[in-house]
């Protein structure tokens, strides 16, 4: 790949003349290629309508002036949808990643990162991909940037052992997380902690009693807690939103910790346990809340449980623009997904802090990762920057500006009952799920604990689309 340089860039910003123009027929679904975050950040700034960025790659809305002018200044473009459909695409993750026989189900399939796709498919044809076992991200119609300015004051400081998070640490309880996971994987009118439930985001019953159950553990904490509704597929959903205020001056700024409720299988309607994938992750949440709503803190700190995540993130992705919006300032969220499987042997504790290539998204990661040392916890972490997957709840955030990491067991030893009717506590490492939210309960206790030498700015919308005019620049179009 050619690298653009420093002074091609330059003429180009400063030749550009810019006119808004309304999304229309000429628009393209393009791939370009490009080295580094401080190049991501200028092709958001030539008024590109990014949908996504993973790495060196990144799909986008354009139009022909603006392919020309990438290609003169040396970004290898590609065109992979000359009649785009604005909200048409999404991301596709087949499992195996060597079985994509379901992207059939899509209207078109077009090669994006490593074992990555963008496909182009009607909510219909959305809802069938994910029955066939491809995870599938719905891409918004364009993503906001997190601003340049610094990071914050606690995600630049190194973690130092506390022993008052010593304790907070020490008091996370197997027992509770444990019957967290029961309460979510069973069907209430059967026996205590049966294998029987489901969370499918369309089995009204099931899913409202998780609902229920979330909203009246937080609030037996004594914390606020929220039903958040929104409509997919014309269908009501709600996420559960609990939050501990914080204290003095800083308590506008908020740490999220989060994880998704609702579960999938081959037979959703019926059975889908989904110990864990994901109550494995919503217990850990229950449990961090447990132990934080004991004491205070500067920041304000909101434990939130997702719906209708396995169809494309769509609680999440619904969150974090509202929180957009409203102008919140997320410091940082940390989204637990499948913390508590491992194959034994090898038993190595391997698990993953997928950070992408933000630098307050990675230091959020160096965060977690240090309270696992410091505390002494039994996890091995790897922290993924380039190649970090967006197929969870943390990646909606990405997509709106916030810093945002993903904690979930390795990738390579994974969950061979994942979606299936046998993810069960049975088929659990209750272990791996202990340490993890030991680890979630240190990182927030000590990044909510720290006083802000700044503020944090809030992340500010990439450009609308813009049509771009441009004098001749001596460059050689690819």
């Amino acid at each position: 790949m050619r690298i653009v340089s420093a002074l091609a860039a330059a003429l180009l910003l400063a030749a550009l003349l810019v006119m808004g123009i309304n999304a229309g027929p000429e628009s393209r679904l393009i791939i370009v290629y490009y080295d580094g975050w401080e190049q991501l950040r200028q092709l958001a700034s030539l008024g590109l309508q990014i949908l996504n960025y993973q790495g060196d790659v990144l799909a986008a809305l354009s139009y022909d002036e603006q392919i020309e002018a990438l290609r003169r200044v040396g970004f290898p473009v590609r065109i992979v949808d000359p009649a785009a459909e604005p909200q048409a695409y999404y991301l596709a993750y087949p499992y195996p990643a060597s079985d994509r026989s379901a992207l059939c189900e899509a209207e078109a399939a077009y090669p994006y990162a490593s074992d990555v796709f963008i496909v182009r498919a009607t909510p219909a044809r959305a809802e069938r991909l994910a029955l066939r076992g491809v995870d599938i991200v719905k891409l918004p119609r364009s993503i906001a940037l997190p601003s340049p300015q610094p990071m914050t004051a606690a995600l630049q400081a190194s973690p130092a052992y506390s022993p008052a998070v010593q304790a907070m640490v020490d008091a996370v309880s197997p027992t509770l997380l444990i019957h967290h996971v029961c309460k979510l994987q069973d069907r209430d009118q059967l026996t205590y902690c049966n294998e029987l439930g489901t969370r499918f985001s369309y089995a009204s019953t099931g899913i409202d009693e998780a609902a229920q159950y979330l909203y009246d553990e937080h609030r037996g904490l004594g914390l606020l807690v929220m039903y958040d509704p929104f409509l997919h597929n014309s269908t009501p959903m709600t996420n559960v939103v609990a939050e501990l205020p914080g204290v003095g001056p800083d308590s506008n700024h908020v740490y999220v910790l989060s994880a998704h409720y609702d579960s999938l299988s081959e037979d959703p309607e019926n059975v889908a346990p989904g110990a864990d994938d994901n109550a494995s992750g919503c217990a850990a949440v229950l449990e961090a809340a447990r132990i934080l709503s004991q004491h205070e803190f500067s920041h304000t700190i909101r434990f939130i449980h997702f719906a209708g995540e396995e169809q494309g993130l769509f609680g999440s992705a619904h969150y974090a623009e509202q929180a957009l919006q409203r102008g919140d300032w997320i410091d940082g969220v940390v989204n637990l997904d499948m913390i508590a499987f491992e194959s034994v042997p090898p038993a190595d504790h391997i698990v993953e802090i997928h950070a992408g290539t933000d630098p307050s998204s990675l230091a959020l990661a160096d965060a977690f990762i240090g309270s696992i040392l410091d505390y002494g916890l039994l996890l091995t972490p790897q922290e993924i920057g380039v190649g970090a997957t967006w197929r969870a709840d943390h990646s909606s955030f990405w997509s709106r500006g916030y810093p945002a990491i993903l904690g979930i067991e390795d990738f390579d030893d994974f969950n061979p009952h994942y979606h299936g009717a046998r993810d069960t506590l049975a088929n659990m490492n209750t272990q791996l799920m202990v340490e993890y939210t030991k680890a979630a309960v240190a990182t927030i206790a000590e990044l909510a604990s720290s006083h802000r030498s700044s503020p944090t700015p809030t992340p500010t919308p990439t450009l609308a689309p813009l049509r771009m005019y441009l004098p001749l620049v001596n460059e050689n179009s690819h």
